[in-house]
């Protein structure tokens, strides 16, 4: 029973995960989908990210990423003002789930982006003189408290990652006073926490619905036929609702809304001809990749398909496009991540190969990852501007102040301080075995994204917890 019960929670875990953190979550060593090798080509401005001409290279070699300079610099600290600082060094934590028995390498592209970032600032002479010195703060799924017990005596800061379960330490980050530049948060609890600021906010009472925005535009009469199919956990059903709401105001009107096993479905045929009979047209299907290819299969055995199938972030995986590829039709994977497809056009997404490829070249490239390194691009420059007497409070006031942010051109234009989640977005359409860049369906307006006010939607229903003050 406790196998079985570990089981459910770890689904809930990765269809969570892609909801309110826009990454992938595959635990293989592979790269996600589009990678290209880190080398030092020559990269032009691309939406969000772009300026400059220099090469990849020489902008890592001279301590610059994408377009922000001098991340990393020496200098001359002095005195040991907060825990886990002293004249020489910054202790840093980064959660992960990486040791997890049921899902061995779960989100470790975050814990390898921290070690080739922080080997690289230190090359740099770290936060003005300070090395930095990571802690693997392994949650291994089900050991959340234990990692924040352990951050709490040792760490300044947690940076950069993000664990399934991480409401299971009841507060007690917040109580030891511990902050925490994460990469992504999961429970509602843990999106409303204080001492925290995240380079892409997901605020509770917002929700990202450009990519359904232009689909109302693009086929007004198709919305009108939403269907939206979840796994029967609470916390995947919530992220399903604010989808629900946020959508109506372009006229979406579903007309299917069933749930599925969480731990999959022997038979997706009767669901598939549900649909059908329902006449949904555009589908929302939350949960694996997995899973989506085995009901896309039970479709190609019916003969029947919706006309659009909008899927979130964690569906942009090579292992889905490869192995669903071939029964998958009209599906789209909306991004706010710049696409790996199209790094030699964007000079932070082809420095994050980079960086990668040279400070920890057998780590994985993965959209979590890139997402984590915006994080200690954050955590860098708030650090810096606290200046030597670097303490806690200093790191979460300067964090706080930043109100526009890239990371460096890795993603769409976020407000951090403001906890507002980036507006942007671009379409990617399933081609085979390949993604591509959808044009027609991003309508980009900001290089390659669509970066409209109205893609985000201000949500008025109970989530769980209250709406942050703003």
């Amino acid at each position: 029973m406790g196998r079985s019960r570990s089981f459910l929670r770890w689904v809930a875990i990765v269809a969570v995960l892609a909801i309110v953190s826009g990454g992938c979550t595959r635990s293989s060593k592979s790269v996600e989908s589009g990678r290209t090798e880190g080398t030092a080509t020559t990269a032009t401005g691309g939406g969000g990210g772009g300026g400059g001409t220099k090469t990849g290279g020489s902008r890592l070699a001279s301590g610059g990423f994408g377009d922000l300079k001098n991340v990393c610099s020496k200098g001359s600290p002095k005195g040991s003002p907060d825990k886990g600082v002293s004249a020489s060094e910054i202790k840093v934590g980064t959660v992960t789930d990486k040791g997890s028995t049921i899902r061995p390498g779960l989100d470790v592209e975050m814990y390898d982006t921290a070690v080739a970032f922080t080997k690289w600032c230190n090359e740099h002479g770290g936060v003005l003189g300070r090395k930095l010195s990571l802690t693997d703060l392994d949650a291994k799924l089900f050991n959340y408290p234990a990692a924040i017990t352990k951050a709490c005596q040792e760490d300044f800061a947690m940076v950069g990652g993000g664990a399934a379960l991480d409401d299971g330490d009841n507060g007690a980050r917040v109580k030891c006073g511990l902050p925490n530049i994460a990469g992504f948060t999961v429970s509602a609890k843990a999106r409303a926490g204080g001492l925290q600021v995240q380079p892409l906010p997901v605020p509770v009472d917002r929700d990202t619905v450009g990519a359904f925005r232009v689909l109302a535009k693009v086929d007004p009469e198709a919305v009108k036929h939403f269907g939206v199919f979840t796994g029967d956990l609470a916390s995947i059903v919530i992220a399903k609702d604010a989808d629900v709401e946020g959508t109506k105001q372009f006229g979406y009107k579903v007309v299917f809304d069933r749930k599925y096993n969480a731990a999959g479905e022997s038979n997706w045929r009767p669901f598939v001809e549900d649909m059908k009979s329902k006449g949904v047209q555009v589908l929302q299907f939350i949960g694996e990749p997995t899973s989506l290819t085995a009901m896309q299969k039970a479709m190609k055995t019916v003969g029947w398909y919706p006309k659009y199938t909008l899927q979130q972030a964690n569906f942009y995986d090579t292992k889905y496009a490869a192995e669903g590829g071939s029964t998958a039709k009209g599906t789209y994977v909306r991004l706010a991540t710049y696409p790996f497809e199209k790094a030699k056009d964007n000079p932070a997404t082809q420095d994050y190969l980079d960086l990668m490829k040279q400070y920890n070249p057998s780590g994985k490239v993965a959209l979590l990852g890139a997402q984590a390194l915006s994080s200690w691009l954050l955590f860098a420059k708030a650090a810096t501007e606290c200046g030597s007497n670097l303490t806690r409070s200093c790191l979460i006031d300067k964090a706080k102040q930043v109100t526009t942010w890239t990371g460096g051109g890795l993603h769409g234009r976020s407000n951090p301080g403001g906890l507002e989640p980036t507006a942007c977005f671009v379409a990617m359409r399933l081609d085979g075995n390949k993604f591509v860049y959808d044009k027609k369906f991003t309508e980009p307006d900001t290089g390659v994204y669509n970066c409209d006010p109205k893609n985000t939607a201000k949500l008025t229903n109970n989530y769980g917890v209250a709406p942050p003050n703003r």
